[in-house]
């Protein structure tokens, strides 16, 4: 049985709802559902800034949408 998992991600806005580790936060995608979204090193100046209530662009594997990766923030 061949299994194959979508290449593409989706980009969406996420609103951060609260900070749980270092790198990471609980967030609200656009249909209601929880994520884990993640700060990657190469954007660790987001951690700073980042505050719960703050809008941010998410990259989601279709496959696997209760993990994030938070690319930028929105309208800061």
């Amino acid at each position: 049985m061949n299994t194959s998992y979508p290449s593409q991600y989706v980009d969406c806005i996420c609103t951060i709802v609260e900070r749980f580790a270092p790198t990471a936060y609980h967030a609200t995608m656009p249909n209601g559902k929880q994520t884990v979204a993640f700060v990657q090193k190469k954007e660790e100046h987001l951690l700073a800034v980042i505050q719960p209530g703050d809008k941010v662009q998410c990259t989601v594997c279709p496959a696997d949408f209760e993990r994030a990766r938070i690319r930028n923030i929105v309208g800061k």
